[in-house]
């Protein structure tokens, strides 16, 4: 088996680059598969931990995927082997997935994952993520690292990335034509 690259230059994130991520064969049907669904503007929570939506800070469209099976069993197996090689965090499960659809001008603003709320039973633990094309411009995905400068780890085709939800992070300006993502979280108890 290959060394899967382990990218921790002050920030914490795992990738799974070249035949350790997924084949552009299977990024190409997925995004045949979802070219034509039905898609719906993805939400933002606000101070009032309410769900809005908030195309400053998230133009995205999205479509809710079953975390069990197709693309995202991809995520799911990926995030379950890093967190193994690295972090050991107590996963429990996967709550979600999402396949993201960024049209020009569609970004992310800088923001975690993890709900810093109390008496939650489960929280989101691990983030991984993967970019199904690359015929489009911008749209580059970054992590915050402890100085605040925005760090890009590799990201091609097919490229899974995988880091703690807690980690700042975003996704810049689409400035030319789609980018078409997957995302899931791998969720657990409470880290404190």
């Amino acid at each position: 088996m290959k060394k899967v690259e382990k990218i921790n230059l002050h920030v914490p994130c795992w990738v799974y680059q070249n035949d350790q991520g997924i084949s552009h064969k299977v990024c190409n049907y997925y995004v045949d598969k979802y070219k034509n669904h039905k898609t719906e503007t993805a939400k933002t929570e606000n101070k009032n931990k309410k769900e809005v939506i908030n195309r400053k800070a998230r133009d995205v469209k999205k479509i809710d995927l079953p975390p069990f099976k197709g693309v995202a069993s991809y995520l799911i197996a990926a995030a379950l082997d890093a967190n193994f090689q690295n972090w050991k965090y107590d996963i429990t499960f996967c709550s979600q997935a999402e396949y993201l659809i960024y049209k020009r001008n569609g970004k992310y603003t800088s923001h975690v994952d993890y709900a810093f709320s109390q008496n939650q039973e489960y929280v989101r633990k691990l983030t991984c993520l993967t970019i199904l094309n690359d015929d489009f411009k911008g749209g580059l995905f970054y992590l915050i690292d402890g100085s605040g400068e925005k760090f890009f780890p590799p990201q091609k085709k097919g490229n899974i990335i995988i880091f703690p939800s807690y980690s700042l992070h975003g996704c810049e300006t689409v400035y030319e034509g789609q980018r078409h993502a997957v995302v899931a979280w791998m969720n657990g108890k409470p880290l404190i």
